[in-house]
């Protein structure tokens, strides 16, 4: 699932549409996108990990793990912040393809470090990786409550923090994303916590009476399809498709988004949504894993199993091509995005720069 957010990401940040894989991440376009999945499974992934499976092990070694990994995406972070804006100055500040937000030229270098290292400035396709070094300092602590039963602590902390975050849309956009942290933690640390009782759940699970199960599952594929449908819907309205006759339009879309799904402020129900499309999308791929990965296997878990490697190089891939490239008709953009992709993959295969990037 991790691998398949990932294809999805890359699609949606290369902006190469229509390419005849669309379908894939849906352009970017629902109230959900596939930045909450691989929030949320990365908060799993490390809930199980350096939570539950580490659970005997001392306090201290958990926490220099974490801090160990923390550092590393934030060496990182800066230093991708740090290369695409020195990169930007001195080749493409006169290229329409360069990425909005740059720092101006003219600003001391000291106060762009600064800002820089302090995630104040930040720039480049590589930007959700300062949040994942901030939750990732902060994960120490929330392990230390976990491990002593004390998940409403965490729970009570995180939903705290949320509300932080100031509901008023009218917030400027840059000043959203500079908060986004206190919103998408959400995210994260909810993984973390289901990723530690990952056993007591998957238990919980197992001994329900399979009338109850059977009612569940159905009910959550029952919803999440519905609602898919009409999200589909709405976002084809803004491609030029006609469904007024059932109230669909482009102004529905910008009406919902705003007040109920904005990305940036992470309203409850776009969180609700994301839980219900991630749990059902992850019933989908257990349901038929084998198929799926005798289809797409060779390419979704080698970019799963290597998420911060594949993250960091398609940043520097989409920065590059934006630069040269513009899209076109689809079997120009299908070349683009596939290109990339498969390059990506190769760079797996053969462990390109592996030394240097992390994984």
């Amino acid at each position: 699932m991790r691998g398949y957010f990932l294809v999805a990401i890359i699609i949606d940040h290369l902006n190469f549409f229509p390419n005849g894989l669309d379908w894939w991440s849906a352009r970017g376009g629902l109230f959900v996108t596939a930045a909450e999945g691989f929030f949320l499974i990365s908060g799993i992934v490390l809930g199980i990990v350096r939570g539950r499976k580490l659970i005997n092990e001392p306090m201290r070694k958990v926490t220099k793990l974490l801090l160990k990994r923390g550092f590393q995406l934030y060496v990182t972070a800066v230093v991708m912040i740090l290369l695409f804006t020195f990169i930007g100055w001195i080749f493409y500040m006169n290229n329409p393809g360069l990425k909005p937000g740059i720092i101006s030229p003219d600003t001391n270098i000291f106060t762009v470090l600064w800002q820089t290292f302090s995630f104040q400035y930040y720039y480049g396709w590589a930007d959700y990786l300062r949040l994942y070094a901030i939750f990732l300092f902060i994960s120490p602590l929330v392990f230390w409550l976990l491990r002593k039963g004390k998940w409403y602590i965490v729970l009570a902390m995180s939903f705290l923090v949320w509300l932080l975050f100031p509901n008023d849309p009218a917030v400027a956009f840059e000043t959203q994303e500079y908060l986004q942290p206190l919103s998408w933690q959400v995210l994260f640390f909810g993984g973390a916590m289901i990723g530690f009782y990952w056993p007591k759940i998957v238990k919980i699970w197992n001994d329900l009476k399979q009338p109850i199960k059977r009612f569940a599952t159905i009910s959550l594929l029952s919803i999440a399809g519905v609602t898919f449908v009409i999200n589909v819907l709405i976002m084809l309205s803004i491609m030029g498709f006609n469904f007024d006759a059932i109230g669909v339009n482009p102004q529905l879309q910008h009406d919902l988004c705003v007040n109920f799904f904005d990305k940036e402020r992470l309203p409850l129900t776009r969180i609700l949504l994301a839980l219900i499309w991630f749990w059902a999308g992850f019933y989908i791929f257990k349901k038929f894993e084998k198929p799926i990965v005798k289809t797409i296997g060779w390419l979704i878990i080698p970019f799963g199993m290597n998420s911060l490697y594949v993250y960091t190089l398609h940043a520097i891939a989409i920065f590059f091509v934006h630069l040269y490239l513009t899209g076109g008709e689809l079997w120009w953009n299908f070349i683009v995005v596939a290109s990339i992709i498969l390059a990506i993959r190769l760079c797996i295969h053969y462990k390109v720069l592996m030394k240097v990037i992390p994984r």
